[in-house]
Parts: structure tokens; C-alpha cells; sequence
């Protein structure tokens, strides 16, 4: 409400009454469609108004210039900054370019030096199994024992070098099998090294009776053998001795490739006995020796072997490495075989240097070294660690061993390969530094002459504000004052005339009041003040304000008097009358000062009758945006001529004013004036007629009584039509002579172009409608709900026979959505399809049509319960504690306001369509309502009784004929946008459903239901349920009684609207008693009746709605205006009474029967239901 989130929070939607303006010609020159006023008049005019648009046109060139100024130094400034930051960027990228690469080539080189020296370090064990095969290569021949094999396995261990397991491994026939057995035996008995000799050749043979499986055991009889005859270091060897390498399936290809090929080969990765992951993977290297030129004909026979385990291969090369390097190595042998297949994990390990300091003992001298750290890596897969990496340091390199492909990565382990910026970052922020100060430099230059603008601006704005507050005589006089008053220095200004004694008692100083009466005062110069002899004074009253406003919200009051005092001022300032000042609703001027002219009562006639058409121009005009009754507004003016004192009353908040006799006689001429008319005084009358424009006045019939006058006889401006003024001959022979004025002749005719009050009505509940739906369109489209080609079914409502089946004691509202309140937009900005709009104003024409034209129960009472929903849903959205802790900043996002809001008002403010609902209710809850109550429908038989089972006969009847032009299919996209789905149109049903059932309070059976859910809800022994259960039972009911509260609204309201309407409902009710459908005649105990109503209903609902806490200073204005209008109908309820009867005799002819009472001495708290409880039977 992003932004707005808020708006989604704020009041009931409002329309913009300028919208409705835009269609009008309200121009300042608009007047000459109503008048024909002299040229010297206009002409004179229009030099005052130069003068008044030479401030402005001052302050707009002043504007102009800071708007210039501003633009041309942003503009260069942001063009400073932004290549500040080019070349600042510029430079950074290039110099981290650079760094990079830098950086990038430093690490390719060490990791190539690493991967090389991995393929050293396996060059070494290459070496190592050939020195094996050399060394044994003539152990048949040259008596080679087992104590110089284990000689050169401690001559290359001593070597540094790192390996499991060293073997020789011959070629043995079966011939040679039994000697070489026996001569192993024999070394076993004299040197014993461990029970791990089983005293012959062993293979990988079957298991006796135990078939498919194998085991070391005795090997059988084979044509040739490949024994592990010499083996270091024994303890690592097992039983190992003269196993049968043969046997061993997996070995053979590995054997038969080595001695075919006369080349080392390597055995694929495995985990050597009793070692798993943590150790790490191993291999063996198969070595058949290197051929001699003497041999180049003999094919090798027999076999070295080194097992090597991978750590140790890694730990040797990065021994001596000296930088920080991740190294992985990987066996690619098998993909480049099948390239889908990945390469097999071999091995890592992390090289991190860390710098240290050391002292040296001898030297004292510190200093710094490099620690190593080798730690082993887990096994990851090549294609996860090239995911992981930086791609720009991902060193791999391939090479070729024992007939193998092995892969050698390098990845960097910390921030040593990372290019270095600071520097770089410095010197360019450094450049950008400079840019920026540049561009400040400018902008405070900038601001400099923009000052020195404004100031000009505000001077030229202070006399443009001066010269309307003051006429320019007093202005010049009040400057000039000022300027001495600066030019006297040491002098006290505005001493007080009292002083304090020694009690504290304050004591008039005669001294200083006698200096300031023989001087210049107590401001140091004379009053300001001076006698107009020749004035004429307006008085201008709103007639019906008070009451309208009182049920409008503060926006709305003020829009209406803006407007029209707006419009009044554009007048004034055309007719050369000046305004004095406005008190509320009431609009004074006047005309002769400061400027003396002889002229100003005819001005003062024609800038009344101007204002006059004006303001029922614009209030017909406004009625559809601020809501039924606006065109029922009324003008009373009162004029008077005389002199008149006229000053500024120096001090705090000092302003122009008028004093006089003739300033009262104009009140009280406005006073006891009429509505829409123009009273004179005799004064001014004679004025008129002295000037020829005695045909102007009607004299008025009465004689007034103003008070500290006596009696007066006043006249009324002569208000003609344009009809009238075309007809006589006279008035066009003054027309051109230019001195007649024309305003309409009545409120009849102040129409706007063809508008009805019927169909302003119409546009009125139109736009409320819409600006309601506009917020269901945001929510949904907030909610990111998906909207359904939902078609609703009008001809199922559960197993309800009737509406009040349907009936529910708890609706379920939606819970709120705090995403959605952040993403929603402001609801104004969503355009509604025109289709839906056309739709919607249809709709709403047809339900103004389905009223009938009863006084009381019409579509003009619906507007008015809609405008009354309309009220109470904006104080239920913004609370009194939520208000005031909203504008001290209590919530740090529009969702926390949201959520305490949704909490507050039981979910109501969280779901427009509830809003809409309640709207939609109020505008169909008396459709096809006849003029009298349930009981007379059913005492004359009406159809509706057997259809509803005689219970609330008019409000199901409203229900059904409502629904039943909804579901035309003309309003499909209508209802589409209003329910996107089955659930949002059976919460509308039952909002409909039940609101519209609430409005029969005669029902005490409905009536009972509705306390005893209020009770449940709301006292503090209500039974506990689910919170959701109850927040949305309280919703509920909350809602009922917010449609019953906007049904009798005009009782809570001010007093005017109350006697409108109850004068309108008593004519419904006399008319149906005439007619003969009533029995009883309804003059009988009114009054009663109506006392009784606000003491059994009314005031307990507003107690009620006051005890809910949810409509906030609600509640407090509808309890105060019901007990102020029952004090008002009991002091003054039996004369209303009467004069009703009076005012309809003459309709029909016949005087009733005048009884004010009850026969039974008044109603009793029996008589009602619900609120303790429901209304009188004329209610």
C-alpha cells in the first residue's frame, strides 16, 4: 500500500471531485454566460488582475530560473560525476585485468612445476622396480638370496623413497617347483621371521565341496608359475611367499602385458587389505625389466614389482613444493576408452605454506620461514571438482604411465592466486574522489544562486499572500510601519502595560498607558484603521451544511468548500469585491474598499446572484462524487450597505476585518434571510433604485425582527429566467445598454446539462462501487490469485429453500496476506475494463428502477444507508489507536499496520469483497420495498408470504430480485471480476445474504439468533472455540450490525437528517394508512413511538457498536447524536407531529384524529427485541 502497500490501507475509496469539475466551464471568464456587466466595470477589472498576475508572473520567472539553474549545474555536475567514474572504472579495470592475468600465469606455472613433479616422483619408483629386476635378474645363477634382496630394500628406502611392498616375482616351471619349495623351507627354519610361510606354492584355488567359491590354498599342479618369491618388508607381506600370482585372474592380462610389451604397467586403483577411504587407494607396479643388447633376443621372464600407495606418491612431489596448491589425481584410462565414462578418483592432497618467524640462537637474528602442511583430500569426481573451481585456476595436465592415463589437477586452496586491489581500488576511488568534489563544487555554486532565486520567489510569494490579505493601501502602511520599527534601534516593542508586584499581582501601569495613548501607541506608530464611508457587505450562508457534513468525512467537507470558496474568489477578484474572510461555512465581502466606489451596491447584487448560480452549478455537479443530498444545498445572502471601519488589528496573527453597524446588519440580513435568496436591506435598496435598478427588487411580504434593529422591511433580489428576460421588451433595451444580470429563477432550474437527481444518484453508488472493486482487482492481482472461467450457479444455494435458510452464524473471511500487502498497488492506478464499468452502471441503473417511489423507502434512502456503510467501514479502517500510532511511527512496514489492523477488525479491512458486499447490501436492502411493513404484506394476502413462509417478506424479496438480475448473463464479466472462483461467490451469497436479513428488526426470533451470536462473541463468558472460529463469528456479526446501525443511520445523525427522514418515513406510513392498508393511524403515539425506538434500539445498537471496539470515534459521534436527537424529538416531537398533519390535510382532505399517546400510556421495553431489542411498528 509500495508503494505502496499503505493505500491498501487507507480510507474507503474516494473520488476526485476534479474529475467531475474538468467536464464544466467553471473558467474565470465563465461568468458571461449568467450576466452583462459594465465595460468600465470589466475594464477596471482586468487591470486589477494584471496587477495581481505581476507577482506571479515574478514568482513563475523566479521558478523559471531556479528550474534552469538546477537543470544546467545537475546536469554538468552528473556529467563530471559520471566521467569521474568512467575513467575511475577504466582504470581499475585495466589494472585488475592485468593483475589478473598476472596472477593466472604465476599459477599455471607452479602447478605445471607440481604436476611435473608428480611425474618425476613416479619416474622414481620406475627406476626403483627396475633396479629391483636388475638387481635379482641372475638370482638363479649368481646364488641371489633373500638377505640381499632385503640388502637393497633398505638401500632404497634409505633413499627417500616411500612404497608399501617390493617384490620379485619369477617365472617358475613345475620342474623347478619342488627345489625352489624346499629351499624357501629351509631359509624359513634358519632365519624365522613370523608363522607367514605355509611352506609351498599357494594360488587362488576352488574350495573343496563348496562349489563356485575360492581361497588361498595349495596350488595345484600348473605347467609354470609366477611365485612372489622375494618379498620387502616381510611384515607387510602376510602369507604372501610363493603366492601364485597366476592364479589370480585379474593379474594375468596385467602379467601377460608386461612381459609381451617389455614395459612397465600399472594395475588399476584398490584398497589394500584391512585399509579403506582414510587410507587411501594403492597400485602395483609391474616391472619385466629392461632388455640388455646381449638379450635383445631373449623374451623376459620374470617380474619386479612395487606396490605403491597414492599418498605417499603425492606427499613425495609436494615435498618439495613451496606454495599453497590442492592436487588431485585421477586415472583417465577408461575414458579415453569411453569418453562417457569419468575418471577415476586416485587421490589428492593440500599443499597450505603458512609464513612463521623464527630467531636464531647464535646470530639473534630473526628470521621469517615457510611451514608446510599436507593434508589428505576425500574423494570428489573430476566433473564436481571443475563445478567447485575457477575455471580461470583449474590447472589439469595428462601423462602416461605403466600403460595408464593419469590426470593431474591443481586448484588453488586460498587467496594467493587472487589479484591484488587495493591498491588499484584506492587509486582509482582516488580519481573518482576527485570528480565527485568537482561536481560538488559546481552544485553548491548551484545552490548559491538558487538561494538567492528563492529568496526573490519567497519575497514576490509573501506579497502575492499580503496582497490578498490586505487591501494595498493597508499593506503599504503595514510595510512601512515594519521598516521603522527595524530602523529604531533600543526601542522595546509590544511592552506589556501591566507590571508585577511584589505579591505577584499584576497592576495596570497608568504611566506607560498614558505615553501610549499620547504617542504612537503600542506598536510604535498609530493604528491602522480607517472609515469607509460608501460600502456594501455580503453575508453568504450555506443553508444545509451543518447537517451535510455531519455524516461526510473531513475530506469531503473541505473538497465541497474549497471549491465553491475558490470559485467565489474568482468572481471576486473579476468584480473588484474584496474578501474580508470566511467563519466556516459563511463567506463575507465586501464592496467600496479600499478603492471608493459609487457603483458598489449594483457590484455587490451581481457578484451575489453570480455566486449564487456558481455554487448550484458546482454542488449538482459534485453530488455525484460527494454523495446524495450535495445538490440539496442551499444559498441564503444578506446585503447591506453603509460605512464601515475597516483596520488590521495588530499583534499575533493580525489580519484585515471590518467593524460597524452595517457589518452586523449584514449578518443579521443573512440571518433571517431564505434559502436561495438575496435579501436586501432598505440601505441597499435605495441604492438600487436611485441607480435604476429598482426593478430588481421584490419586496418581502413579512416584515424581520433583527435583533438591535426592531422591525425591518427587506427586499429580495428579482431572480429571472432567460426566458422571462427574452419576453421583455424593457429588459432588452437594458441588456444593451449592458446593464441587466441574469440568474436562474429557482433550484429547478439549476440543473447540470440533462442530469436527473435520479441519475446523479445513480453515478454516485456507480463510482463507489467501482473504486470498491478496483480494490478486490489489487488484491487479487497482489495474491497473484489465478482468476478462474468461473461461471457462478445462481440456482444452488446448499438445500435453502429461502434466503433466510441460508442464514449463517459465522462467515469465513480470508486471513491475511502479508505478501500481498506489500506487493499491492495503489488501487486508483487500476483501470477497470470498460466492459465492466458498462456492466456495472447497467446494473445499477436496473436496481434504481426496481425501487418504487415511496418517501421513505426509495432509492435515495438506499444511496444514503450506502454512504452511511461507506463512513463506517472508513473509521472501522482507521481506528482511533491505530491512527495515532500510524502517525507517530510506531510500525516499521505497511504489513505490521496490516496485521494489526486485520487483528483489530476481525479481517474486515484484509478482504474488499466483504467491503463490496456490505455496499452492494445496502444499495438492494429495500429493493421493490411497497411502503409498508412485513405485518400489512401479510394481513393482505401478498403472494410473498406463502412464498417465504411469512418471515422477512420484503428483505428476501430484495435478496431474490437482486440476485436475480445478477445472474443476467449481460453481467458476466462483471461478477467474473467481482468472484474469481466458487469461494469468493459463496462469501459474497452469505455477506449478501446475511445483511440484508439483519435489516429486519421486527423478526424476534432473528432477532434473538443475532443477540445470542453477540453474546457468544463479545461477553466476557463466552465459551471458548478456535480463534479463527471466533474472530470470524465476531466479522459476522460485526457486520450485521454495522448494516443495521447505516439502515437507521439518520437517527445518529445530526439533527436535520433525523427530522428529514423521520418527516419521510411518517408521510410512507400516513399514506399507507390513507389508502386504508394501515390500521392504525400513525399520528397515534409517534411521538411515543420514536422515544421509545431510540430507548429500545437505537441507543442500545450504538452502545453495541461502541462495546465491539471496531468503528473507533464512530461509536462515541452515533451514541452523542442519538441522545441529542431523542432530547431534541421530546421537547419538540409533538409540534413536528402536528405540523406533518398539517402540511398533508390539504392531499387528502380529511383532519384525523390528533393522538400523541398510546392508549396504553406508552411502549414498554416488552415491545422491543434484540438491541433490548428492535423498533417501534412504524420503524
Amino acid at each position: 500500500m509500495s508503494s505502496s502497500p499503505a493505500s491498501a490501507l487507507s480510507a474507503p475509496p474516494r473520488a476526485d471531485p476534479r474529475k467531475e469539475l474538468m467536464s464544466l466551464n467553471l473558467s474565470n471568464g465563465d461568468a458571461t454566460d449568467f450576466y452583462v456587466g459594465d465595460e468600465a466595470e470589466m475594464s477596471h477589472s482586468a487591470t486589477n488582475a494584471a496587477s495581481t498576475r505581476s507577482h506571479e508572473d515574478e514568482i513563475k520567472e523566479h521558478s523559471m530560473n531556479i528550474e534552469k539553474t538546477t537543470k544546467r549545474t545537475m546536469l554538468m555536475a552528473a556529467l563530471v560525476a559520471i566521467m569521474g567514474a568512467a575513467a575511475s572504472t577504466s582504470f581499475m579495470s585495466l589494472a585488475i585485468t592485468n593483475e589478473r592475468k598476472e596472477k593466472e600465469a604465476l599459477f599455471v606455472r607452479r602447478a605445471a612445476d607440481l604436476a611435473k613433479g608428480i611425474d618425476d616422483s613416479w619416474r622414481d619408483y620406475e627406476i626403483a622396480a627396475l633396479w629391483i629386476h636388475e638387481s635379482c635378474r641372475d638370482w638363479r645363477t649368481s646364488n641371489y638370496t633373500r638377505n640381499d634382496f632385503r640388502t637393497l630394500y633398505e638401500y632404497l628406502e634409505s633413499s627417500g623413497l616411500d612404497f608399501f611392498l617390493m617384490e620379485w616375482v619369477p617365472n617358475i616351471s613345475h620342474a623347478e617347483r619342488p627345489a625352489i619349495e624346499n629351499a624357501m623351507r629351509d631359509f624359513f627354519e634358519e632365519y624365522p621371521q613370523g608363522d607367514n610361510y605355509r611352506g609351498g606354492f599357494t594360488g587362488n584355488e576352488p574350495v573343496p565341496g563348496e562349489e563356485g567359491k575360492f581361497d588361498q590354498l595349495e596350488r595345484s599342479d600348473q605347467p609354470f608359475y609366477f611365485p612372489i618369491h622375494f618379498t620387502e618388508p616381510w611384515q607387510n607381506s602376510g602369507d604372501g611367499t610363493h603366492l601364485d600370482l597366476w592364479s589370480i585372474i585379474y593379474e594375468q592380462p596385467i602379467i601377460q602385458k608386461a612381459l609381451e610389451r617389455v614395459v612397465p604397467v600399472l594395475t588399476p586403483r584398490f584398497y589394500l587389505l584391512g585399509e579403506g577411504p582414510a587410507d587411501g587407494y594403492s597400485v602395483v607396479l609391474y616391472h619385466p625389466g629392461k632388455p640388455l643388447i646381449s638379450e635383445h633376443d631373449t623374451p623376459p621372464t620374470d617380474l619386479s614389482n612395487i606396490i605403491i600407495r597414492i599418498p605417499a606418491l603425492l606427499t613425495r612431489a609436494a615435498t618439495a613444493h613451496g606454495v599453497s596448491m590442492g592436487t588431485y589425481l585421477y586415472d583417465s584410462t577408461i575414458t579415453t576408452i569411453d569418453p562417457e565414462l569419468p575418471p577415476e578418483f586416485m587421490g589428492g592432497i593440500n599443499i597450505e605454506v603458512h609464513s612463521s618467524t623464527v630467531t636464531n640462537e647464535t646470530t639473534q637474528l630473526v628470521q621469517e620461514q615457510d611451514n608446510r602442511t599436507l593434508s589428505m583430500i576425500p574423494e570428489i569426481p573430476l566433473a564436481d571438482l571443475e563445478v567447485k573451481s575457477n575455471s580461470k585456476l583449474f590447472y589439469q595436465h595428462n601423462f602416461f604411465v605403466g600403460q595408464r592415463t593419469w590426470t593431474v589437477v591443481v586448484v588453488p586452496v586460498d587467496t594467493s592466486y587472487e589479484p591484488g586491489i587495493t591498491l588499484v581500488v584506492v587509486s582509482g576511488a582516488m580519481i573518482f574522489v576527485a570528480a565527485l568534489l568537482l561536481s560538488i563544487w559546481m552544485i553548491h555554486n548551484m545552490r548559491r544562486s538558487i538561494k538567492m532565486h528563492r529568496i526573490l520567489s519567497e519575497a514576490a510569494a509573501e506579497a502575492a499572500i499580503v496582497s490578498n490579505l490586505f487591501p494595498p493601501n493597508v499593506r503599504e502602511r503595514m510595510i512601512q510601519d515594519a521598516k521603522n520599527r527595524n530602523n529604531q534601534v533600543g526601542v522595546s516593542r509590544k511592552e506589556d502595560i501591566f507590571l508585577k508586584d511584589g505579591d505577584g499581582q499584576h497592576r495596570l501601569s497608568e504611566k506607560k498607558l498614558s505615553n501610549y495613548l499620547s504617542s504612537e501607541g503600542i506598536f510604535g506608530s498609530k493604528p491602522i484603521a480607517e472609515l469607509h464611508p460608501y460600502t456594501t457587505i455580503l453575508f453568504a450562508d450555506l443553508v444545509g451544511f451543518t447537517a451535510w457534513s455531519s455524516v461526510r468525512e473531513p475530506y469531503q467537507v473541505f473538497t465541497l468548500l474549497e471549491i465553491l470558496y475558490h470559485s467565489y474568489d474568482n468572481i471576486a477578484a473579476r468584480r473588484r469585491v474584496f474578501k474580508v474572510e470566511t467563519v466556516g461555512d459563511c463567506y463575507v465581502a465586501v464592496c467600496g474598499l479600499p478603492e471608493g466606489r459609487k457603483d458598489h451596491a449594483i457590484v455587490m447584487a451581481r457578484f451575489a446572484t453570480d455566486c449564487m448560480y456558481r455554487m448550484h452549478k458546482l454542488v449538482k455537479a459534485l453530488e455525484t462524487t460527494l454523495g446524495p443530498d450535495t445538490g440539496d444545498l442551499g444559498l441564503r445572502v444578506g446585503l447591506h450597505s453603509g460605512q464601515v471601519t475597516a483596520g488590521v488589528l495588530r499583534g499575533d496573527k493580525g489580519r484585515f476585518q471590518l467593524f460597524g453597524d452595517t457589518m452586523n446588519t449584514a449578518s443579521r440580513m443573512e440571518s433571517t434571510g431564505l434559502r436561495n435568496k438575496i435579501q436586501v436591506s432598505q440601505e441597499t435598496a435605495d441604492l438600487l433604485t436611485a441607480a435604476g435598478r429598482g426593478d430588481w427588487l421584490v419586496p418581502r411580504k413579512d416584515l424581520i425582527t433583527a435583533k438591535g434593529k426592531g422591525t425591518l422591511q427587506t427586499y429580495f433580489l428579482k431572480i429571472l429566467s432567460r426566458s422571462q428576460e427574452e419576453d421583455s421588451e424593457e429588459l432588452a433595451k437594458r441588456k444593451a445598454q449592458g446593464s441587466v444580470f441574469l440568474v436562474p429563477q429557482d433550484e429547478g432550474n439549476l440543473r447540470v446539462g440533462d442530469e436527473t437527481r435520479m441519475q446523479r444518484l445513480v453515478e454516485w453508488n456507480v463510482e463507489v462501487l467501482s473504486q470498491l472493486i478496483k480494490r478486490i482487482v489489487a488484491r487479487r492481482a497482489a495474491t497473484d490469485a489465478e482468476r478462474k472461467n468461473y461461471i457462478a450457479d445462481f440456482g444452488s444455494h446448499g438445500d435453502a429453500r429461502m434466503p433466510l435458510d441460508e442464514v449463517v452464524p459465522i462467515i469465513k473471511l480470508p486471513n491475511l496476506d502479508s505478501r500481498a500487502v506489500q506487493k499491492q498497488v495503489d488501487p486508483e492506478c487500476i483501470e477497470l475494463d470498460s466492459d465492466v464499468v458498462g456492466q456495472l452502471k447497467d446494473l445499477v441503473a436496473k436496481i434504481a428502477s426496481m425501487y418504487h417511489s415511496n418517501p421513505f423507502h426509495n432509492f435515495e434512502h438506499a444511496s444514503h444507508v450506502c454512504m452511511s456503510v461507506q463512513k463506517m467501514l472508513s473509521r472501522i479502517i482507521n481506528p482511533k489507536e491505530i491512527y495515532l500510532k500510524k502517525h507517530q511511527g510506531d510500525y516499521e512496514d505497511e504489513s505490521q499496520l496490516a496485521s494489526e489492523l486485520h487483528d483489530h477488525t476481525f479481517g474486515i479491512t484484509s478482504d474488499p469483497l466483504t467491503q463490496f458486499a456490505c455496499a452492494f447490501s445496502a444499495l438492494i436492502h429495500d429493493l421493490d420495498h411497497g411502503g409498508v411493513p412485513n405485518t400489512v404484506l401479510m394481513k393482505e394476502g401478498s403472494p410473498l408470504v406463502q412464498k417465504y413462509h411469512q418471515k422477512s417478506l420484503a428483505e428476501q424479496n430484495s435478496i431474490d430480485l437482486a440476485w436475480e438480475l445478477l445472474a443476467d448473463p449481460s453481467y458476466d464479466k462483471l461478477l467474473k471480476t467481482i468472484c474469481c472462483d466458487e469461494t469468493d461467490f459463496k462469501r459474497f451469497r452469505e455477506l449478501v445474504v446475511n445483511s440484508v436479513c439483519a435489516t429486519d428488526i421486527m423478526d424476534k426470533e432473528l432477532g434473538a439468533a443475532r443477540k445470542a451470536r453477540w453474546e457468544l462473541a463479545f461477553s466476557e463468558e463466552a465459551k471458548e472455540e478456535p480463534k479463527e472460529a471466533t474472530v470470524n463469528r465476531k466479522a459476522t456479526i460485526v457486520i450485521e450490525h454495522l448494516i443495521q446501525a447505516s439502515d437507521v443511520s439518520h437517527t445518529m445523525q445530526h439533527w436535520h437528517i433525523y427530522a428529514k427522514w423521520n418527516e419521510r418515513l411518517f408521510l410512507e406510513l400516513y399514506k399507507a394508512y390513507k389508502a386504508g392498508r394501515l390500521d392504525k393511524d400513525p399520528s397515534i403515539g409517534w411521538v411515543e413511538g420514536e422515544m421509545g425506538f431510540f430507548d429500545f434500539y437505537i441507543i442500545p445498537l450504538a452502545k453495541k457498536l461502541f462495546k465491539c471496539g471496531v468503528f473507533g470515534v464512530s461509536s462515541d459521534e452515533f451514541l452523542n447524536y442519538a441522545s441529542i436527537n431523542r432530547k431534541e424529538w421530546e421537547k419538540k416531537g409533538p409540534q413536528m407531529v402536528q405540523k406533518y398533519l398539517k402540511d398533508y390535510e390539504a392531499d387528502y382532505g380529511v383532519t384525523p384524529e390528533r393522538r400523541l399517546s398510546y392508549d396504553s400510556g406508552g411502549p414498554t421495553e416488552d415491545a422491543w427485541d434484540e438491541n433490548s431489542t428492535t423498533a417501534s411498528d412504524n420503524e
